[in-house]
């Protein structure tokens, strides 16, 4: 299985951006340090098995977990196993009810 990217789908959009006028002197520059680890980062630092998730994806999962175990909605400090489980539960649910399951 390969990957295609849309910059190989459409090579002329990679230009785009700097497509810009060029007497324009006030560009924005962004930082591509990020100053603290947020909830997704630290996640997927404790559970590898989500590091492909969005990081959306991964803290929408976390604070779903937290609220049905009515814990506080804070970052994760240490792993907890229950976590991986729960996720679990949620993916074969869902398939079962898509009748993928076997």
């Amino acid at each position: 299985m390969t990957t295609t990217t849309l910059g190989d789908l459409f090579p002329e959009m990679r230009n785009a951006a700097s497509g810009r006028d060029k007497s324009s002197t006030t560009r924005r520059k962004t930082s591509s340090v990020i100053s603290r680890s947020g909830t997704a980062e630290r996640l997927k630092a404790l559970y590898p098995e989500i590091e492909s998730w969005s990081p959306i994806l991964a803290t929408q999962a976390w604070l779903n977990w937290c609220r049905e175990n009515q814990q506080a909605f804070t970052e994760p400090e240490i792993r907890d196993e229950r976590f991986p489980e729960y996720l679990v539960g949620l993916i074969r649910a869902k398939m079962a009810e898509m009748n993928e399951w076997r």
